[in-house]
């Protein structure tokens, strides 16, 4: 019997890692829905039965809703919890109810017909966000039909300890509950880098890869699937020779990072004895948890956008408080920066409409035009600032106006606070997100009136080069190396040291090591990455000299192109730093191509 040939799908990389399994073919679907006319003497039975599947249904979602704030947060329960929300509804109760009265038709029809008149004006929105919300519905329904019919749904909590998930895409209150002990890796055909289901995978480290098309149609249960969550790829029936450079990858990055777990009670010193303050870029609860165990000496970004996200509607203030309060008990006597609302560009909300998100209405732009919903997360940030280890940062500052702008605000809700008798740690520090070229080049004036900076590699980059990274047409020219982008990082790390303060990075350039060599040699005083580069950031650090590394960096920032840097400073550390280069070369491995 012929060996069926090996195929590999790309799609979008989501969550780092590694996989490797028998295939578990997801699909969500329930029996077709037949109408029947009622006897009028059976119309009180029937919504009676309804009735009765929505309560299961709630109880149900109830006991999801409890599981999931115990295992991962309080934060991650809000994805579930909005459907509570379009579970309760009134207006879908009472038409579907209206509607096995007056039509005297059967309890599944009324309901299905029901949700198609409802929810039509947001499946034909072309709003992203308006999209998730139908994929919310579109599980609260699946959920009471099945109620109705006696069928069960399939369910993630079916999958053999092992196995490689394959979807077209996850219904939330699955995602939320996804397994790493049992789900070793994703792979779904729908959703990008904010999907539910990436923001799980992410926060749980299942490598994953979703956009890859037809997936679920080239895939068999039970057949071999290699995830690769570092280049986005499925590999279908992967040869042997395959599967001998991925077990030789992973077993390299396994062993290196069992070395580095020693490091996590270590400080992130130089050899010349710089402190690094090495930070974690967290979403969730769970994530800052994970930051903590890996040695963390704080949250150099903490994302606020996903509390308004996950529940779909903007979040009370104690809501907010409630969280952030907990984050910051958590990682005391740590700091904790909370990044203020950055919605818009690829985070956007119901109403929201842009023809050009990353250029338009997004980030601090919006808040100022929502002044009570900016306020309201002033109030609960500065609240939660009462645990002295609180700091706040400001997304997207293009001018000094948006930033004065902006501390009049706090300074009003400071008298409010104080008015209702709310205690805030009044010598909580201010910072702005250095994301833009004019934030860059108006550093020094920006520096005087903050208590701290932190570069946005990733939309510095973006806005520097004037490139879409989510554009594949473009995407080859993102580079955090090119030299307008590091001309910028000096510029702003230099105008921090002038009015002595503090500057920061967090983005995907602090987790390169050649970007942490450059960061390391212009005098880079905090570096934020992703919880699981915790470890491996410290090793890199230890193993730097600054002095060293600010010779390297000279040189490399007179360099033409992003390619003659980088090959620069590779050759750099090999000649000065030859024990770290040869440790991350034993990670990365050669390439696992592996051939057929």
């Amino acid at each position: 019997m012929n060996r069926k040939a090996e195929k590999i799908l790309r799609g979008i990389p989501v969550s780092a890692g590694f996989a490797r399994g028998p295939a578990f073919l997801y699909r969500a679907y329930l029996p077709e829905l037949s109408e029947r006319v009622l006897k009028p003497q059976e119309v009180a039975e029937e919504v009676k039965r309804f009735q009765a599947a929505v309560e299961a249904t709630e109880r149900d979602l109830r006991r999801l809703y409890l599981r999931v704030k115990r295992d991962m947060g309080r934060d991650f329960a809000e994805f579930i919890g909005v459907q509570l929300t379009f579970l309760t509804d009134e207006d879908v109760i009472s038409h579907t109810a209206q509607f096995i009265r007056e039509r005297l038709r059967n309890a599944e029809f009324a309901y299905a017909e029901t949700l198609k008149h409802l929810a039509g004006p947001v499946a034909r929105s072309a709003s992203p966000m308006l999209k998730e919300r139908m994929l919310d519905l579109g599980d609260v329904s699946s959920r009471v039909l099945s109620k109705l019919l006696g069928e069960e749904l399939p369910s993630v909590h079916e999958v053999a300890p092992g196995s490689v998930l394959v979807a077209h895409d996850l219904p939330p209150s699955d995602a939320a509950l996804l397994d790493p002990a049992k789900v070793i890796g994703i792979v779904l055909e729908a959703g990008g880098k904010t999907s539910h289901t990436a923001i799980m995978a992410k926060a749980k480290e299942i490598p994953a890869v979703v956009g890859a098309d037809a997936v679920t149609r080239e895939v068999h249960p039970g057949q071999t699937v290699l995830v690769d969550g570092y280049r986005g790829l499925a590999i279908l029936n992967p040869t042997q020779n395959r599967l001998q450079a991925y077990d030789s990858e992973t077993a390299r990055y396994l062993r290196h990072r069992e070395s580095l777990r020693v490091l996590a009670e270590e400080e992130a010193v130089t050899l010349d004895g710089k402190m690094i303050d090495l930070s974690a870029n967290v979403e969730f609860l769970i994530e800052a948890r994970t930051a903590r165990e890996n040695g963390a000496r704080g949250i150099g970004l903490f994302r606020t956008e996903y509390i308004y996200l996950a529940r779909r509607r903007p979040p009370t203030c104690e809501e907010q408080y409630r969280i952030y309060s907990e984050v910051a008990r958590l990682m005391k006597p740590y700091p904790v920066i909370i990044r203020t609302f950055d919605l818009g560009g690829d985070k956007v909300i119901p109403g929201y409409s842009e023809a050009n998100p990353f250029l338009g209405w997004r980030a601090i732009r919006m808040c100022f035009d929502n002044l009570e919903l900016f306020k309201n997360q002033l109030r609960a940030i500065l609240r939660a600032s009462a645990t002295g280890n609180v700091k706040v940062m400001l997304p997207m500052i293009a001018t000094v106006e948006e930033l004065r702008r902006a501390k009049l605000l706090l300074a009003e809700v400071k008298k409010e606070l104080a008015r209702d008798g709310h205690a805030y740690d009044e010598q909580f520090e201010l910072g702005v997100m250095v994301e833009t070229p004019a934030a860059a080049l108006l550093a020094d004036r920006l520096a005087a009136e903050v208590q701290f900076l932190s570069i946005g590699s990733n939309d510095l980059t973006q806005y520097t080069l004037a490139v879409d990274r989510g554009n594949e047409r473009v995407a080859r020219l993102f580079d955090h190396f090119h030299p307008a982008v590091l001309q910028l990082i000096r510029q702003t790390i230099e105008a921090a040291h002038r009015h002595g303060i503090w500057v920061g990075l967090c983005g995907e350039f602090g987790s390169d090591p050649l970007g942490m060599l450059l960061l390391l040699g212009l005098g880079i005083d905090e570096i934020s990455v992703i919880p699981g580069m915790i470890p491996e950031a410290k090793n890199i650090i230890r193993s730097i000299d600054t002095s060293e590394a600010a010779l390297v960096a000279k040189a490399a920032l007179e360099k033409s192109t992003g390619v003659e840097v980088q090959r620069f400073l590779r050759h750099e550390l090999h000649r000065r730093f030859p024990k770290l280069e040869k440790s991350l070369f034993e990670v990365k491995g050669q390439d696992v191509g592996g051939g057929k």
